[in-house]
């Protein structure tokens, strides 16, 4: 509490000391908990008259600047680690750990401290290393772009739209900048070569991480059949000579790499389970019982069960397309392709006509394998050549 003893308070207009009390008051400021109970402060402060007759003022209460801001519920400290939480986990997940830690509050003021936490600085004279990334007005929609000091770890603008003429304009107004360092998207590189033609362009940490791990990830899927770790005790089973020249020669390539990869995961899973398949019937024509199998090979009892009773490894069921599913309107988008509409927009916004509810990207992903180079039938070469010859289907180029 700023105020001189009991008897007077100082003006925050005019800053004069004060000696009419107009009245008291009670207010109430939540604290931090003390062993996970909540604490409220409640002060008696009082009212005072400012007698200055050119102060706009004439009644002011007693200020407490060091204990909190003007009109707050809360004191500055716990106002402090609500925003570091929010800032940190965000609305909901911040309200369930400040709950546990005994502070009631809201997603609504966690969000709130973010943003009055985060006011935009005045502009440094000099910005010499420039961050660029987009952010989300509404999440998956419309994006925008936010612009970082990385050498003061500062927000510096927030532009409204991802376009490489915003952001060539904002850098046209801001030649000090030498270096942009940016996400992988043709959109900000094109961007800085117009307004920064000297600076040099630098892909940001999180992306190369992201990008080395996305491809990492890929490759060992394609090669998850060998890095697979084999049971000691599960036997070896041959594959006949059909078998192998039938998986060689069936294989499709296309040119998408994405898309030959998940194909060739799709396989390998496949053949992993015929594989584990004829395992189990081996064993089991062995004279080995169920509970024996399945400690052997670490599988559940139920699917040894099943499967015992098979003849044959059915393929798996594909799920029926829902209503709202680009599935459902395979013969309107068939149609439409073979007339020559090839265009994924054009194809959403019709379809979103006729009851399409889904996004962009599943409508890209059922169009993917139309958009694939046609086929051609080859004869190939059999390693064996007493077994039959069989016609596979690859892809040119």
């Amino acid at each position: 509490m700023e105020a001189h003893g009991q008897n007077s308070a100082i003006c925050p207009g005019c800053q004069r000391i004060s000696r009419s009390r107009h009245s008291w008051y009670w207010r109430s400021l939540r604290d931090l908990p003390v062993q996970g109970t909540q604490v409220i402060l409640r002060l008696h402060l009082g009212r005072w008259r400012c007698r200055n007759a050119v102060c706009e003022r004439r009644i002011f209460t007693e200020p407490l600047s060091k204990v909190c801001a003007p009109h707050a519920q809360q004191t500055k400290r716990s106002g402090e680690i609500i925003a570091a939480v929010g800032r940190a986990l965000g609305g909901r997940p911040g309200q369930r750990l400040m709950r546990r830690l005994g502070i009631q509050v809201s997603a609504d003021t966690l969000i709130r401290q973010v943003k009055r936490a985060a006011r935009l600085p005045a502009l440094p004279q000099l910005i010499r290393v420039l961050g660029v990334d987009d952010w989300a007005w509404c999440k998956g929609q419309t994006f925008g772009t936010i612009l970082v000091d990385l050498e003061r770890r500062q927000v510096v603008d927030l532009l409204p739209t991802r376009s490489a003429d915003s952001l060539g304009e904002w850098l046209a107004q801001h030649p000090e900048v030498t270096t942009v360092s940016r996400d992988r998207q043709g959109v900000y590189a094109e961007g800085a070569r117009r307004g920064a033609p000297e600076a040099v362009q630098v892909a940001d940490r999180f992306h190369l991480v992201l990008n080395l791990t996305q491809a990492v990830e890929r490759e060992l899927a394609v090669n998850r059949r060998q890095l697979r770790i084999a049971s000691p005790s599960a036997p070896e089973l041959p594959s006949s000579p059909t078998e192998e020249v039938k998986s060689q020669t069936n294989q499709i390539r296309v040119r998408s790499s994405i898309v030959m990869q998940q194909m060739e995961v799709a396989q390998q899973r496949r053949q992993q389970k015929l594989e584990l398949f004829r395992t189990i019937k081996q064993m089991r024509a062995a004279g080995m019982k169920i509970s024996q199998i399945a400690s052997q090979l670490g599988l559940c009892r139920r699917r040894i069960d099943k499967w015992i009773q098979l003849d044959e490894l059915s393929e798996r069921n594909r799920m029926q397309p829902r209503p709202g599913m680009p599935e459902s309107f395979r013969e309107y988008l068939r149609q439409r392709w073979e007339a020559g509409c090839r265009h994924g927009r054009t194809l959403l916004a019709e379809i979103r006509k006729l009851g399409y509810v889904g996004c962009y990207s599943g409508l890209a992903k059922f169009l993917s394998p139309w958009r694939q180079p046609k086929a051609e039938t080859r004869r190939p070469v059999s390693a064996f050549p007493d077994a039959p010859q069989l016609e596979a289907t690859t892809l040119t180029g």
